[in-house]
């Protein structure tokens, strides 16, 4: 049996070859595309995560002064 590093009449057969090639890429888009998809669900959660928290600021600044001026 021939094996790669021999000078022997090896070759690597194409079709596997490029199966091995498409499948890789697929991987490669597959995990493009989640991390694209992730990215966007950790923009939209912190987006969300820092208005309540600019709300809970404003509604505890608003106490504070309603309390100041009475």
């Amino acid at each position: 049996m021939a094996k790669q590093g021999d000078s022997s009449e090896w070759k690597s057969s194409a079709r596997g070859e490029s199966a091995w090639k498409e499948t890789r890429e697929g991987v490669a888009t597959r995990n493009a595309e989640t991390r694209k998809s992730g990215k966007a669900q950790r923009e939209g959660y912190e987006r969300e995560r820092e208005g309540v928290r600019r709300k809970a600021a404003a509604k505890r600044d608003a106490k504070l002064i309603g309390t100041t001026q009475k």
